[in-house]
């Protein structure tokens, strides 16, 4: 039972993390480009992370994989790519509250894309996470465009969830370390031209001060990485639709962080964040009725497949008597 609840516990720490790094995005990007945001911080998390994984098996496998290079491509370069231009349009209050769609997003992908079927407390636990975050965004939420490019983001990060989960569970799937490597790699990689017409246009620019610097540091060593690799555990291994929910705690918790920097109480966003955490702590409850198989295609366990295996062949074999 408890292995079950090791992918609920990486998701949730990923969430935590996940939930700060609007805040910190937004202090790097008052003297920071966009690109050299996105590049920089992968770039840095990738010098942990590659020495990692090198000494595991499958690392230059995985990287010539095309789902890591389409991995890369939604759950890093497009999503971050979007969510840190709109934090030039938006303030990190505003895109934190705009994570409120992603439970919804992944669980819409998980049933059009791979065909999941959520179980009941899913949905109930989705029903009132959405609830919960339409309370905490009523108090404070405008639409802008750093708000549609967010969702945008988020859309793209959804899908990658989605993918996460797709084609998880195979004999020579990648270990969590090794996928979140290879991903990022990749995600930089194609990230790199945006990185040169920022440099070409003239609108790069570097960390200007001390806290720019630190916060650059931050979302690579203490963010980023350590999300990679969490919450690329947690996909793999949990229905779509379940680690969507569990991201609806992203603006309840990113409250709780103001509320400690000393933003005033506001009851319906405190009712709004109760409620959405609610949601996410019943849909994670069904997480261990999951069979862990592929999602999808409900395929029977190893064990039940050898032996109906078995069973066919002697059923097609001759005996002695025929």
């Amino acid at each position: 039972m408890s292995h079950r609840w090791l992918p609920l516990a990486a998701i949730g720490v990923s969430v935590v993390l996940w939930s700060a790094a609007y805040v910190v995005s937004g202090w790097a990007l008052e003297t920071t480009s966009p690109a050299v945001l996105s590049v920089g911080r992968f770039a840095i998390a990738l010098l942990v992370l590659i020495p990692l994984a090198a000494r595991r098996p499958g690392l230059v496998r995985t990287l010539r994989q095309p789902r890591t290079i389409l991995l890369g491509l939604t759950g890093v370069t497009l999503y971050y790519s979007f969510a840190n231009i709109g934090l030039l349009f938006t303030t990190p209050g505003t895109a934190a509250l705009t994570a409120a769609f992603l439970p919804v997003l992944t669980a819409g992908a998980a049933v059009l894309l791979i065909h999941e079927r959520p179980t009941r407390r899913t949905w109930w636990g989705l029903a009132l996470a959405t609830l919960g975050v339409g309370l905490v965004a009523a108090s404070g939420f405008r639409v802008d465009v750093g708000v549609l490019l967010n969702i945008v983001a988020l859309a793209s990060y959804a899908l990658y969830t989605v993918l996460l989960r797709k084609d998880a569970g195979s004999a020579d799937a990648p270990d969590a370390i090794v996928l979140a490597t290879a991903t990022g790699v990749w995600g930089t990689i194609i990230m790199l031209p945006w990185l040169a017409w920022e440099a070409f246009s003239g609108t790069i620019a570097v960390p200007g001060d001390v806290r720019g610097l630190v916060s650059i540091l931050i979302l690579a060593l203490v963010v980023t990485a350590p999300t990679l690799v969490l919450f690329n555990y947690g996909a793999e291994r949990l229905p779509a639709a379940v680690s969507g929910v569990a991201t609806a705690a992203i603006p309840a918790l990113g409250y709780g962080f103001a509320l400690l920097l000393g933003e005033p109480l506001d009851p319906i966003k405190a009712i709004g964040g109760a409620i959405a955490l609610t949601g996410v702590v019943i849909a994670t409850l069904a997480a261990p009725d999951i069979e862990p198989s592929p999602p999808g295609s409900a395929l029977p366990e190893p064990a039940e497949l050898a032996t109906e295996t078995l069973a066919r062949a002697r059923e097609k074999t001759p005996g002695p008597d025929r």
